[in-house]
C-alpha cells in the first residue's frame, strides 16, 4: 500500500494556476458553515488567492469570494491545501464530513486536516500568548488596569502581605486618594468606594482563611508527635501553690502578630514582586474579571507586537552602531598616540636620555 505524505499532496497543487473568477452559473446551495469560511478568507489580507502584475488593481472582495468558491466546489482536498493554513480550529471541522471512504479524496483530506489540526494548536498557542503579552504593554502605559489601586483591589492579600503592611499612614493616604478628572462622577467615586471596600473584605476573609488553615497544620503536627511516640512540651504552670490545675482550661498566650521592619531596598523589591505576580497572572489567564477573548482572538494586537519589535531592532541597531562609532574612535586615538611616542623616542634628546639612565 502507498503511504500519502502531507508534503506529498501539497506539490499536487501549482500556487501559480491561473483560476477562473467568475461564479459558478448555478446557484450553490445554502451553507452558514461554509459561507462563514468564505467571509473569513476573503476578509484576510494575508491570504493569497491569484498572481497578480504591479499594475492590476487589488482584487475586490466578490472576485476573491468567487476565486474560493470555484476551487472549493472542484475539490475539497486542493481547497485545505491552499487556505487551509489561514483557517481556525472550528473552520477545519468542517471538512471532517468530507474525510469518509464515500467522498472524493477522503483520505488524503484526513491526513492534511490531522496536519493542519496539530499546526492550528501551536499557532494559536503563541498567538494568544504574543496577544496578551502585546495588551499587557499597552495597559501598563496607560496605567490604570495595571495601577497599584486596580492591582489591589484584584488580589488584596497578597498586596497586604508584600506592600500594604509596610506602608506607612501617610503613603496610604496618598495611595488611596481618588484621582479627579474631567470624566469623574458622582457615580464612579460611589462605585470606587464599594470596590475598596469590597476587597477590604475579600481580604479580611482570605486573612482569616489562611490563619485557620495555619492552624489547623500545627494541629495536625502535634497529633503526629503524639502518635509517633514523642513526648510533647510540657505546658507552665499557672496556678498558684495549693491549688488544683485543670488542664482543660489552659489557655495559651494570644499571639499577636508582629509588624516586620524592612528597609527601603526591601520595599522596593517587595513591591516588584508583587506587581511581577500580577502582570503573569494576567499572562497565565487567571484574572477572572477579565474578559480574555477581546485579546486572544483580536489580531489588532498583532501590529502592537511588531511595532513593538521593530523598535527595539531599530534601538539595538542604534546602540550598536554607537559603540562601533565610539570603539572606531578610541582607535584612532590610540593610533595618534602610538605615532607621537614612537616619533618622541626617536628624537635625539631623548635617545640620549634612556643613555644615561641606563648607566646609572
Amino acid at each position: 500500500m502507498e503511504i500519502i505524505t502531507t508534503a506529498a499532496l501539497y506539490m499536487t497543487v501549482t500556487m501559480d494556476v491561473e483560476i477562473n473568477p467568475d461564479p459558478p452559473e448555478d446557484e450553490m446551495p445554502i451553507d452558514s458553515e461554509r459561507d462563514d469560511i468564505m467571509n473569513f478568507l476573503t476578509h484576510n489580507e494575508d491570504v493569497f488567492f491569484k498572481s497578480q502584475q504591479k499594475w492590476e488593481a487589488d482584487l475586490t472582495v466578490k472576485e476573491k469570494m468567487a476565486i474560493a468558491t470555484n476551487i472549493f466546489e472542484s475539490s475539497k482536498l486542493n481547497f485545505l491545501l491552499r487556505f487551509g493554513k489561514h483557517l481556525q480550529r472550528n473552520h477545519l471541522q468542517y471538512f471532517e464530513q468530507f474525510t469518509t471512504i464515500c467522498e472524493p479524496d477522503g483520505a488524503e483530506i484526513s491526513l492534511v486536516l490531522k496536519e493542519l489540526y496539530r499546526n492550528s494548536s501551536d499557532h494559536v498557542h503563541i498567538d494568544v500568548k504574543n496577544r496578551r503579552y502585546a495588551a499587557l504593554l499597552q495597559m501598563i502605559q496607560e496605567d490604570s488596569y495595571f495601577s497599584e489601586i486596580e492591582m489591589m483591589k484584584r488580589n488584596p492579600l497578597l498586596y497586604e502581605q508584600l506592600v500594604g503592611q509596610y506602608l506607612t499612614d501617610q503613603e496610604k493616604k496618598i495611595r488611596d486618594k481618588y484621582e479627579m478628572n474631567d470624566q469623574t462622577t458622582f457615580v464612579k467615586i460611589l462605585m470606587e468606594g464599594i470596590e475598596r471596600d469590597d476587597a477590604e473584605i475579600v481580604r479580611k476573609n482570605e486573612e482569616e482563611k489562611e490563619d485557620n488553615q495555619m492552624e489547623e497544620e500545627d494541629t495536625s503536627d502535634e497529633e503526629t508527635e503524639l502518635s509517633n511516640g514523642k513526648p510533647s512540651s510540657p505546658q507552665p504552670s499557672y496556678s498558684r501553690w495549693g491549688e488544683f490545675e485543670d488542664s482543660k482550661q489552659y489557655k495559651p498566650p494570644f499571639k499577636q502578630k508582629q509588624k516586620l521592619t524592612v528597609t527601603a531596598e526591601e520595599r522596593k523589591l517587595l513591591k516588584e514582586e508583587f506587581i511581577t505576580s500580577m502582570y503573569q497572572s494576567f499572562l497565565d489567564g487567571k484574572d477572572e474579571d477579565f474578559n480574555y477573548d477581546s485579546v486572544d482572538n483580536n489580531s489588532v494586537y498583532d501590529n502592537i507586537t511588531e511595532i513593538e519589535h521593530d523598535e527595539q531592532e531599530k534601538y539595538f541597531a542604534e546602540e550598536n552602531s554607537n559603540d562601533a562609532e565610539m570603539k572606531k574612535d578610541e582607535e584612532s586615538s590610540e593610533d595618534e598616540l602610538d605615532i607621537y611616542m614612537n616619533a618622541l623616542n626617536q628624537h635625539p634628546s631623548v635617545h640620549q636620555l634612556s643613555k644615561d639612565l641606563q648607566k646609572l
